[in-house]
């Protein structure tokens, strides 16, 4: 595996369970449009310091004008995730299985995807993942006795 490509992996692994430990911390009270306008806010703002690390190589137009109908996709699937697991953790979700149960599901669902969509190939190793995906799913959501 490439160091770059570890890297990234070992930044979005670390996100996303700061993600999940902190939605799951949200006060309950708070109001969760009004949650997720902050978390966006906060968000911009720490995304700053950023462009340090990636300069821009044109001009401010010219980077927006690279912009494509996927950042509104990108922009909608943020807020259905952020808005699905608040919803979620304030139901009773528990920290340890909503996402666990969300990944299989969205394993499961890219994989097709993937096939039917961008003609990736179909491999033995895949379809069992897609069957471990399914077994994870019913080990963590059956109850135990």
């Amino acid at each position: 595996m490439k160091v770059g490509f570890a890297l990234a992996l070992c930044i979005a692994v670390t996100g996303q369970v700061l993600y999940h430990i902190t939605q799951k911390s949200v006060n309950p009270a708070a109001h969760p449009v009004a949650s997720l306008i902050m978390f966006y806010l906060v968000a911009a703002v720490l995304s700053l310091p950023l462009f340090w690390f990636f300069p821009i190589t044109g001009s401010v137009a010219e980077e927006l004008g690279r912009m494509n109908w996927a950042v509104w996709g990108v922009a909608a699937s943020i807020v259905l995730i952020e808005i699905g697991f608040l919803l979620a953790y304030r139901a009773g979700g528990s920290l340890s299985s909503a996402f666990v149960l969300t990944a299989a599901v969205v394993t499961t669902s890219l994989l097709l995807v993937g096939i039917f969509v961008f003609k990736e190939a179909v491999t033995m190793t895949k379809i069992a993942g897609v069957g471990l995906c399914l077994a994870g799913i019913w080990l963590v959501s059956g109850k135990t006795a």
